[in-house]
């Protein structure tokens, strides 16, 4: 009989994004860092990784950091839809975009994006766009923020562990539940959480853990404890100075972060202690 061989892992598609302006490529996460070299706007770059305000990239064989508000946004479809050479329903369709395909929104008119698609860029509908690839209503928000426990069960949530979070943007909560014995969602946990600004909302939609860090920051600031719900989106501490030896802003139950979701020191320490990566979230 013979040996049956391993199939090789598929290699994971790297994550490109655009600038928005021009663009300083520093030598490390800080606006007094020196500059590599100047990005023009419009540039493709590749993410190497991702933190809450600086990317690392690589752009024309040199690696460096750029801030994130420089950078487009990902965006993913959660149905077939037109890519139209002006933003208006009676402009040309210069193609259609698959659902669950991942694109580049460069800029938002209303209710239209200007969006990259492999290399082509056009205007899309706001509502057939999503952060998760899933449409807007995937469960029923009835009980959602009254009754959370009622809303996890009834929504038969499923995730690849024995752990789910689920956060409430508009309350300022994260829970944390594990299944029983019964195979439900009992809850451990009820936290206080800030989360970000309008100018730089959090990701709403299904996601799963995907790795952590000890901790992250720049020439400013340091947050502890980050796990990683997507790309540049953590549950992490509040902050600390740069060295991370005092703590400089312990505010919770507020909208003023740049994405991410910060939770007390403990909190956080306790999420990247126990839930494990591929554990599901769900953010609305």
């Amino acid at each position: 009989m013979g040996i049956k061989k391993r199939q090789p892992i598929a290699k994971q598609e790297p994550q490109i994004k655009y600038t928005l302006a021009n663009v300083n490529l520093r030598d490390n996460k800080s606006t007094k860092a020196n500059i590599i070299t100047v990005i023009p706007e419009g540039s493709k770059v590749v993410v190497i990784d991702a933190e809450e305000d600086w990317y690392e990239v690589k752009y024309d064989n040199q690696q460096g950091y750029v801030y994130n508000e420089y950078l487009s946004k990902t965006m993913y479809t959660w149905t077939s839809v037109s890519l139209r050479l002006f933003p208006t329903s009676e402009s040309m369709q210069e193609n259609v975009i698959t659902a669950k395909s991942r694109l580049q929104v460069l800029d938002v008119l209303g209710d239209w994006s200007k969006v990259v698609y492999n290399d082509e860029d056009g205007y899309v509908f706001n509502y057939f766009l999503s952060d998760d690839g899933n449409p807007p209503n995937a469960y029923d928000f009835t009980s959602f923020g009254n009754d959370m426990d009622k809303f996890v069960n009834d929504n038969n949530i499923k995730s690849p562990t024995v752990n789910l979070i689920v956060t409430d943007l508009y309350n300022f909560y994260t829970y944390v539940y594990m299944k029983d014995e019964n195979n439900n969602w009992k809850r451990l946990y009820k936290w206080e959480c800030t989360v970000g600004k309008p100018s730089t909302p959090t990701i709403v939609g299904t996601y799963y853990i995907s790795g952590r860090k000890p901790y992250f920051g720049s020439d400013t600031y340091r947050v502890k404890y980050a796990t990683r719900i997507k790309g540049s989106y953590y549950y992490h501490s509040i902050l600390f100075n740069a060295n991370g030896t005092e703590i400089i802003d312990d505010t919770l139950g507020k909208a003023l972060s740049h994405g991410c979701i910060r939770l007390a020191v403990e909190n956080s320490q306790w999420i990247y202690d126990n839930v494990l990566d591929t554990s599901a979230v769900v953010i609305h």
